[in-house]
């Protein structure tokens, strides 16, 4: 019978940022939120010129609205969580957050690599079947490519994320900075 250290977290601890000194805390944290307002403010102002201009409701528009908002969220899953760990002294995450974050984060980033292979064969489709076109990229046929798009996103990363929560945590559960991490994993 196989026994497995079933110790239970609470959470990982992240070591980031935790060395820095408190000005330099604040310039990363002044750096990350003025890049996340800049993403946030350009994705809106495309989603909102595409909504506005008649002329842009075309196929390569919709699925460029897709992308904006997948933009949008696929930046909110991380930088909020950054921004507060990088001013507290708390550089903790919890299990479920972790979680969650871990999820949204494979869905979005699995939604936009099937968005671009969409938009590829649209392009495909204006180039090598122009008289074809209107017919070939419907707005039915865009809508369900893109419900299609987001459908398997979410099953694949509800799937990875329910095996990789099955696994035991019984090493350290504090996750250093990524050049450490990058030392600790070379071969000796």
């Amino acid at each position: 019978m196989d026994q497995f250290n079933q110790t239970s977290l609470g959470g990982f601890i992240l070591f980031s940022l935790s060395n820095f000194p408190f000005h330099l805390k604040v310039f990363g944290f002044l750096a990350f939120l003025m890049m996340y307002l800049i993403t946030l403010f350009t994705n809106f102002l495309l989603i909102i010129a595409v909504k506005i201009n008649p002329k842009l409701k075309t196929p390569l528009y919709f699925f460029l609205t897709n992308l904006a908002f997948i933009d949008i969220c696929f930046t909110t899953t991380v930088v909020p969580k950054i921004l507060v760990n990088t001013l507290t002294e708390d550089n903790s995450i919890s299990l479920l957050e972790c979680g969650v974050q871990m999820h949204f984060h494979l869905t979005l980033g699995c939604t936009e690599c099937f968005l671009l292979a969409v938009m590829a064969y649209d392009r495909f489709a204006a180039i090598c079947r122009p008289l074809h076109y209107n017919t070939i990229m419907s707005r039915r046929t865009c809508i369900c490519l893109v419900a299609v798009s987001w459908t398997s996103s979410f099953i694949n990363s509800i799937i990875h994320v329910i095996y990789t929560f099955q696994m035991s945590f019984c090493r350290s559960h504090f996750v250093p900075a990524a050049a450490a991490a990058a030392s600790a994993c070379r071969p000796l």
